[in-house]
């Protein structure tokens, strides 16, 4: 099996950057004058973070690109290399609204018009806030010059001292292993390892095939899923806090099944009767599966977890679930303004943008068929409509309410380094 040039793949796919990078800049732009993008894009080559291990110290930022498909075309690049592109890339986020889910005050006409339309993104992420301001100020400045318009706002995001999400359970703690010495690491507890090219495009994937790239640019490429989903924190407890009548246990529990973990991230599948003190070992969170719970009495079948990452509940040798695997890089937000709401910039990394993301937002998030659940959707970003079953003697019925609203994002390549060259000298030319 080949193995993954670090050199030639940009950082945060495979092998993430950790937490202790907490603050965040998601730069969105749109290119006005291709030929000064491609001189600013060849001039950044030697600064954008890649796979290769770092030594010490770290650095105090990272710098990574990514482009839409009509950002590729903006650049110049040939019918042909925009034509090989898959479907779903190439009709982009907008239009696959439906299937995702995206539908009421979610839907794109919605949206913020700054998240709409873009042609790339610039993500840099630093050790401290200063840094990251500083980096920020520095590409804003750069804007004219390398021709790119930059909307209004650059999306900042912090990850908070005890990395809760907004509705403040402990996030980041499950991601799949990758089955490759050069991707790293390390083997994680109660994973079981997936093939690189599930992630990268060029390498070998979980069907034993290397599925074939854009033409030219594909090598050591990814897919980049970019969401902004802001929650409704506020509405979200006080729904528990009417379903649980004012009981604060019963409000934990009631979070605790609907998601899958306690607050500080035990696992219910592990600790059904309450968090087991493990918080702080993040790796013990992610060592389990659902074999013991086939009817789903300690971890309901519909929780959000369960969903989104089945491990062997379908298929005892996950097969089926490393499929479908997504990597997470997001990040939380800080509510935008006065009277704004906090949420979270959703980032994962896939080799298809169709058979992973959107076949867990649709399938496993968006219809609960796969799972016996019939057409209930996910609680925490499904639709809407239905309920949440929540298995028992007897079971519990929980109605659905949305408190996860899409404000915006699209769908991005990630170039290898050596197609991102050829990228900006074509842009030049």
């Amino acid at each position: 099996m080949k193995r993954v040039v670090q050199g030639d793949l940009q950082g945060n796919v495979l092998c993430g950057y950790g937490r202790k990078y907490a603050h965040g800049l998601f730069l969105f732009f749109r290119i006005e004058d291709r030929r000064a993008f491609g001189r600013w894009l060849d001039a950044q080559a030697g600064s954008i973070t890649t796979a290769v291990p770092w030594g010490k110290p770290n650095p105090a930022s990272t710098l990574n690109v990514a482009l839409s498909l009509e950002g590729l075309e903006a650049l110049g690049l040939p019918p042909r290399v925009l034509d090989s592109f898959p479907e779903a890339f190439r009709q982009g986020m907008e239009k696959r609204a439906p299937r995702l889910g995206d539908m009421g005050t979610s839907e794109p006409q919605h949206w913020d018009e700054r998240l709409r339309g873009l042609h790339g993104v610039v993500t840099v992420l630093a050790l401290e806030r200063a840094v990251r301001d500083a980096r920020r100020a520095e590409l804003e400045a750069e804007a004219g010059d390398a021709g790119l318009e930059i909307p209004p706002f650059a999306q900042e995001t912090d990850v908070p001292a005890d990395e809760r999400e907004p509705f403040g359970f402990a996030d980041g703690i499950s991601q799949p292993a990758i089955r490759d010495p050069e991707a790293g690491p390390w083997p994680r507890a109660g994973e079981v390892p997936v093939a690189a090219g599930e992630f990268v495009l060029g390498y070998e994937d979980e069907g034993g095939v290397v599925p074939e790239p854009p033409a030219g640019i594909g090598f050591n490429g990814s897919y980049m899923v970019v969401r902004k989903l802001e929650q409704d924190v506020e509405g979200f407890w006080d729904f528990l806090r009417g379903e649980a009548e004012g009981d604060a246990a019963s409000m934990d529990w009631l979070a605790a099944k609907i998601v899958g973990r306690w607050c500080d991230g035990t696992p219910l599948v592990r600790s059904p009767g309450g968090p087991d003190g493990d918080g702080a070992a993040r790796d013990a969170l992610n060592d389990f599966t659902y074999g013991a719970d086939p009817e789903g009495f300690r971890c309901p079948i519909g929780a959000h977890i369960r969903r989104t990452n089945p491990r062997d509940s379908l298929d005892y040798e996950w097969r089926f679930a490393n499929r479908h695997r997504i990597i997470r890089r997001g990040m939380p937000y800080t509510p935008d303004g006065d009277g704004g709401k906090p949420g979270l910039i959703f980032v994962c990394f896939q080799a298809s943008i169709e058979r992973q993301f959107e076949f867990v937002q649709s399938q496993w998030m968006g219809d609960g068929n796969a799972f016996g659940l019939g057409s209930d959707p996910d609680f925490i970003a499904g639709p809407s409509a239905g309920k949440m079953t929540i298995q028992g003697a007897p079971p519990r019925f929980v109605p659905m309410q949305r408190f996860v609203t899409t404000r915006g994002g699209g769908y991005f390549f990630v170039p290898g380094m050596s197609a991102l060259r050829h990228i900006a000298e074509l842009a030049r030319a």
